[in-house]
């Protein structure tokens, strides 16, 4: 189960100093601790491994609240299933047999977790019993301001990597760093100007310590004469405490509302489960597409659906509901119901349509938004002889992405480069999601997993340079061969990157480069 984020410290975990823990894996999003040192055991009894199953090795951090949930970063656990995954709560030694074992018996990611940007980078673990002798940690309320301002001491702990592309630590580690203004942070540039709205940053400019890669999800605290608050999640970063690039944390006060609406202060917990953002089959302009937006209550007290309606954006007509089954139902613990809407396209393009779904839950207005997306084709278009967006064995995809192979559409349930779709079973990474019209009708060849090495080394026009700014799709020459600088969020590591990623002889090149 490796997840992508292992190069973007997706704990401050985009950063290498937050890696996330592997190209786009969310599991792998997490950063490790760097310049810090072992952790006092006393102060960190909540601290929660996530391991999978019946591995004792940690993937994420996360952190143990009561009541028999866990709290972690979304991209830690979206998409896995749990019964793949376990928790150690107050276990300190990576790779060891310490801690509370306990099973996962739902996993509950945030429903705006944003896969691309991490925004909404939290989730909930609900473990299959409530464990005894362990102990709980105090989250923040309200907003961080109220616990800490810029230049105030909070404490992360993890047992990711003690440097950029290092190695893994021996017990827990822990390191102070001061809270950093949303403003101060945004000048990081980038992704960094996004922070602010339900994440913030903690760092010193001239870097040297941070969370980095293996440490997602993991508690960033406070500690008030002796009254520990979590404030934060470990998140992403750029790199692992590089100057300037301040590790990024979920604001744990900010998403509270999604925290308590399913912890709760009883077992009364409403639950609402739906599908965010989905793809569909392609279909022609001209021909309408339906869809049905399945609404499941998998909590444990009824709640109302008061009002549906739908909105089209790209290409798409005017959406329709053709048959809806939820408006002022009320559903119990347990039961579906479904929207049908129907809707069309005005030319090729992409096709958006957007249930908003407004709930009455707990005497709260909440509104929810599911969508769907379809590529319309122009019918008087020939085929080409191959599918738009065929799979490249040597492209990395991530969660939600489309390829065409073999007649079939395939979408990635998690981060993947070079498994051949038309290979995937139940259990792999691709599943098949349509068919696809491809002329000539027959499957195309599987093309080489290794490209044929050229009859002449490229030329050094673009050769290889260290420091060198690089962008995703540019081509550069190194030890005479080719290689293409990833998609975002792996072209983070292209540029005035370490010999790790120098491309074809760092240890981990792969995170940044394709070979041509």
């Amino acid at each position: 189960m490796n997840k992508k984020l292992s190069t973007l410290f997706i704990g401050a975990a985009f950063a290498p100093s937050l890696l996330l823990a592997q190209p786009l894996d969310t599991k792998d999003v997490s950063p490790r601790i760097v310049g810090g040192k072992p952790a006092a055991p006393e102060n960190w009894a909540f601290y929660t491994q996530i391991v999978n199953r019946p591995s004792n090795r940690s993937f994420c951090g996360a952190s143990y609240i009561g009541d028999g949930y866990v709290l972690t970063a979304a991209h830690c656990v979206d998409n896995d299933a749990p019964n793949h995954i376990a928790v150690k709560i107050g276990g300190i030694r990576y790779n060891g047999t310490d801690g509370v074992r306990v099973n996962v018996e739902q996993i509950f990611v945030h429903p705006d977790f944003n896969t691309r940007t991490l925004a909404n980078d939290i989730a909930l673990l609900k473990l299959t019993n409530v464990p005894s002798g362990v102990q709980a940690v105090d989250i923040a309320a309200g907003s961080v301001s109220q616990y800490a301002v810029e230049g105030d001491t909070l404490t992360v702990a993890g047992l990711g990597r003690t440097s950029e592309g290092g190695s893994s630590p021996t017990v827990l580690q822990e390191v102070d760093v001061p809270l950093v203004s949303d403003a101060v942070c945004r000048q990081s540039g980038g992704n960094y100007a996004n922070v602010g709205n339900v994440s913030f940053c903690a760092g010193i400019p001239a870097g040297g310590i941070d969370s980095c890669q293996g440490d997602s999800g993991g508690p960033l605290v406070i500690n008030q004469a002796g009254q520990i608050t979590q404030l934060g999640i470990v998140s992403w970063g750029i790199g692992c405490a590089r100057p300037g690039k301040y590790g990024v944390y979920s604001d744990i006060a900010a998403l509270r509302r999604f925290v308590d609406g399913i912890v709760g202060n009883s077992n009364d917990v409403p639950s609402v489960e739906y599908k965010a953002n989905e793809t569909l089959t392609a279909f022609n302009w001209g021909d309408i597409k339906q869809h049905a937006f399945a609404i499941n209550n998998t909590g444990s007290v009824g709640f109302t659906v008061e009002n549906v309606n739908v909105t089209g954006s790209g290409v798409a007509t005017s959406p329709v509901i053709a048959n809806d089954q939820c408006t002022m139902a009320t559903l119990a613990a347990g039961e579906s119901c479904q929207i049908e809407v129907e809707f069309g396209a005005s030319m090729a393009g992409t096709a958006t349509a957007t249930a908003n779904l407004t709930f009455d839950i707990d005497k709260t207005t909440t509104i929810y938004r599911a969508k769907v997306s379809a590529i319309a084709k122009d019918p008087s278009t020939p085929p080409t002889g191959t599918c738009q967006d065929e799979w490249k064995p040597g492209t990395i995809y991530l969660t939600g992405d489309t390829v065409n192979w073999a007649n079939t559409t395939w979408q990635a349930k998690w981060w993947t480069q070079g498994d051949n779709p038309s290979q995937s079973n139940e259990w792999g990474v691709w599943k098949a999601i349509g068919s696809v019209d491809c002329s000539p009708t027959t499957p195309p060849v599987n093309p080489p997993t290794e490209p044929e090495p050229p009859t002449e080394p490229p030329a050094n026009g673009n050769a290889y340079e260290v420091g060198q700014n690089y962008n995703a799709g540019d081509i550069v020459t190194n030890n005479g061969e080719s290689f293409e600088c990833l998609s975002w969020p792996n072209s983070l590591w292209c540029s005035g990157t370490p010999s790790v990623y120098a491309p074809g002889t760092g240890t981990s090149w792969q995170l940044a480069w394709a070979k041509q």
